[in-house]
């Protein structure tokens, strides 16, 4: 063993393994080592040496490097160290060995001193005394021996029998591991199917007009998708009523519950708890009494929309259609859906004279509910058929970040709805997304559950 190896197991695996330079660990099989986990990114760290010291470096991963419950970028290994991979994800134990200086140590003597005394060869010079040591100790090994070798034999069997078992149970496990992998595999391409189905039927519509036939496979396809989310136990009627309402909400807007991360229910649910009583009961109340429930959904319905995107102009203007946001580069947002000047012009909307000013101008059609509503509703279906690939979730982070910024990241992705999602974007380019984006998509997922069924969260809201 090199003095400056680093000793590295994982609770996936009880193997051992060492390294004595720079290495990375991952989810792809181009790391030297590699861990299969949902919360581990492809290159999730690097263990760094730089001379004779280690440390561990975060790579910018999706879910973290984590160290006593605290997430970090860089650690030092300083004789062991344990590291979790995501905050539930697999843990490392690291371990750099610790070596024996020149010359005379403890151990060393003891080392020596148990060879005169108890090896088969005999020492030179040997003294009576220590013949005699030696020839009591043969003595005495000779009886242990022949008692234990009877405990070997009445234990043979039942060891023999306990390696095949846990052969058997662990040949199962992995089976098990394996077939559930294979099975969020396929939940996965058809769900990305169906994403796909969906952009086709849009052009086919456009250009033909409805066609029962692919509608009618859409809906097999459905079927399979759901039965298929049973099997896996992704959620059922054992599961929470709150974690079902978040998981049923993701699904509406356009991600596979089969690749949600670990923890982003979690996270939904905290985001959850932020959201204020009066704030959001005050904003229903707004809604309910300008009748903005029948206009805004039936406005998305037309478009072929996720319901759940009538949360945006709850997120954006809490229902105020008078609503005026801060002025900026782009210029002041107005509106029930807070639209820049150049959407809402680009979307077909007239402009009123106080277009810069911060106030209300009710010559600006940005403060017609309906007219506004058409407008957002086209913007939101050009996001969502092309570059979004059908994800809602990309179409909601696009609408706060500002299409021209997302739609680069975006185009860096592949085309595939598989590959094209929020959670691809956030591995890819979690350090380009703002903080204020990933929870504007938090605030809006929690919204719209608690639109779903507001009782269950401690809500309370009549019909909009």
């Amino acid at each position: 063993m090199s003095s400056n190896e680093i000793q590295v197991t994982s609770s996936t695996s009880p193997a051992l393994h060492c390294f004595d330079r720079t290495v990375r660990v991952g989810r792809a099989a181009t790391n030297a080592f590699v861990i299969t986990h949902e919360q581990v990114s492809d290159e999730h760290l690097e263990l760094r040496r730089e001379g004779k010291k280690w440390e561990v470096v975060d790579l910018k991963s999706e879910h973290g490097t984590w160290v006593k419950g605290e997430r970090i970028s860089r650690a030092p290994v300083k004789g062991a160290l344990t590291v979790r991979l995501g905050p539930d994800g697999p843990e490392l134990t690291l371990t750099i060995p610790r070596h024996s200086s020149r010359g005379w140590t403890p151990l060393g003597f003891a080392t020596d001193l148990a060879g005169r005394y108890f090896s088969d060869k005999e020492p030179e010079n040997m003294s009576g005394r220590t013949a005699m040591i030696r020839a009591a100790f043969r003595a005495q090994r000779d009886l242990i021996t022949l008692s234990w070798l009877k405990r070997i034999r009445s234990l043979r069997a039942a060891l023999i029998l306990a390696v095949l078992v846990a052969a058997v149970a662990g040949t199962w496990a992995i089976l098990q591991g394996r077939r559930v992998r294979a099975l969020r595999a396929t939940a996965g391409s058809i769900f990305t199917t169906m994403k796909a189905l969906e952009l086709d039927i849009r052009r086919l519509e456009a250009a033909a007009g409805p066609d029962p036939t692919i509608a009618d496979r859409r809906a097999r396809l459905e079927a399979q998708y759901d039965e298929l989310i049973k099997t896996l136990g992704i959620y059922g009627s054992g599961t929470p009523a709150d974690v079902r309402v978040i998981y049923r909400t993701i699904h509406r807007l356009g991600e596979c519950e089969a690749t949600v991360p670990g923890g982003f229910i979690r996270e939904v649910q905290r985001t959850l708890r932020q959201w204020q009583r009066v704030d959001i009961e005050t904003a229903f109340a707004r809604a309910r009494t300008a009748g903005l429930g029948p206009l805004v959904t039936g406005t998305l319905r037309r478009h072929n929309l996720p319901r759940e995107f009538f949360y945006i102009a709850l997120q954006e203007s809490k229902f105020d259609p008078r609503a005026i946001g801060p002025s900026g580069n782009s210029g002041v947002p107005k509106g029930l859906w807070q639209l820049i000047p150049s959407t809402a012009e680009a979307y077909g909307l007239r402009l009123g004279p106080l277009r810069g000013d911060r106030a209300f101008d009710p010559q600006d059609e940005r403060h017609d509910p309906a007219r506004a509503t058409a407008a957002a509703a086209r913007y939101l279906e050009d996001l969502y058929s092309t570059d979004a690939q059908a994800s809602g979730l990309l179409v909601i982070a696009s609408y706060n970040m500002g299409d021209t910024r997302m739609r680069r990241l975006l185009r860096s992705l592949p085309e595939s709805p598989i590959e094209r999602n929020y959670w691809s974007l956030l591995q890819r380019h979690r350090a380009a997304i703002p903080a204020e984006t990933r929870d504007y998509v938090l605030r809006i997922i929690a919204a719209a559950a608690i639109g779903e069924d507001p009782g269950l969260f401690g809500f309370n809201r009549g019909p909009l």
